[in-house]
């Protein structure tokens, strides 16, 4: 094109004199009286609003399971690191109360055991009832006798002595750790934990990805004015700034808006807590602690978003002029 010509000389006559009031009419004059590089309303821009916003409030939605899934395991581990439970088998030929009080007075012998508890039967099936419901079938069912033991966590005893101890003198006794439950609790907060890395990863790409198009967009829509402000003798560096600080605008937010509907959601779903059964709050779902470290991981993603806004369009700004002029 012609005017890329004139633009080209303009730029090296102009290229030292920086930007003055009468390149700023020039420039109101090309925007039709803005005197924006990049307007608001622009459909790049909205489109890039909508669409970051939407990707940060999924990263909320992402960071804010994580947390909840970490909380609730931590519950898990915790209370099954200080509990461990031995079961009476109910067979022929065992009396399970006589065996349960021998187990008793075992446990309460042994050192590093703070508490031994004797389930009763009818605690045993209120505990099956959230499972298999109030019917008749659980008074036909042999539900073994427990004995719940906490242990000192300072000073545990030596399970495996208690073990053997227990299997030579009840044998009808078994002794739970709960060590397997434990160990499939930790694995899959480990793979929950590096899905959620793997999710947030996808998002920040397609972030990055909707920022280079966005920016390309903006630019193509806005060459006259672009080719205004080379003939008025702008640099790249005042081009480059005054579109950037719009993306950058942009990414805080679409961060902003993202990161407050995220939180009013799980706001939402913590109000709605109170509706579900105590197996599915305590096995299931755990409300998010409001912390300051969640606030914080909350607070993350306005911040990446920025980032992420202002590094990608920066370089895609540099890719636009360069071959652009």
């Amino acid at each position: 094109m012609a005017i890329n010509r004139n633009i080209a000389s303009r730029k090296y006559e102009h290229g030292t004199s920086g930007f003055n009031s009468v390149d700023a009419k020039k420039l109101q004059i090309a925007g039709k009286g803005r005197s924006k590089v990049i307007p608001d309303a622009t459909t790049p821009h909205m489109t890039l609003m909508t669409a970051m916003a939407a990707m940060c409030y999924l990263a909320v939605l992402a960071i804010g399971a994580l947390l909840m899934t970490q909380t609730a395991v931590d519950n898990w581990t915790s209370q099954i690191a200080s509990q461990v439970t031995v079961q009476i088998t109910a067979t022929d030929g065992v009396d399970v109360d006589s065996d349960a009080s021998k187990v008793a007075e075992i446990l309460r012998a042994t050192k590093g055991i703070t508490d031994v508890v004797i389930v009763s039967p009818d605690a045993a099936r209120k505990l099956l009832e959230p499972w298999l419901g109030e019917s008749g079938i659980l008074e036909d069912l042999p539900i073994p006798r427990l004995v719940n033991i906490t242990v000192d966590k300072s000073s545990p005893p030596d399970l495996e002595l208690l073990r053997a101890t227990l299997a030579t003198q009840v044998p009808s006794a078994t002794l739970d750790t709960h060590r397997r439950w434990q160990a499939e609790l930790i694995t899959m907060a480990g793979s929950l934990t590096w899905l959620a890395i793997a999710v947030l990863s996808l998002i920040a790409t397609a972030a990055i990805v909707l920022v280079v198009y966005a920016t390309r967009a903006a630019m193509e829509a806005n060459r006259e004015v672009i080719e205004v402000l080379y003939l008025a003798g702008a640099r790249d560096s005042f081009i480059s700034r005054a579109v950037l600080w719009r993306f950058c605008l942009t990414g805080l937010k679409a961060g902003l808006i993202g990161s407050m509907l995220g939180f009013a959601t799980f706001v939402i779903l913590g109000l709605g807590n109170g509706r579900l059964s105590e197996p599915v709050k305590t096995f299931l779902y755990h409300p998010l602690d409001t912390s300051s470290a969640n606030y914080a991981a909350f607070i993350i993603v306005p911040v990446v978003a920025t980032m992420i806004s202002l590094i990608t369009a920066r370089i895609s700004i540099s890719r636009v002029l360069k071959a652009m002029f």
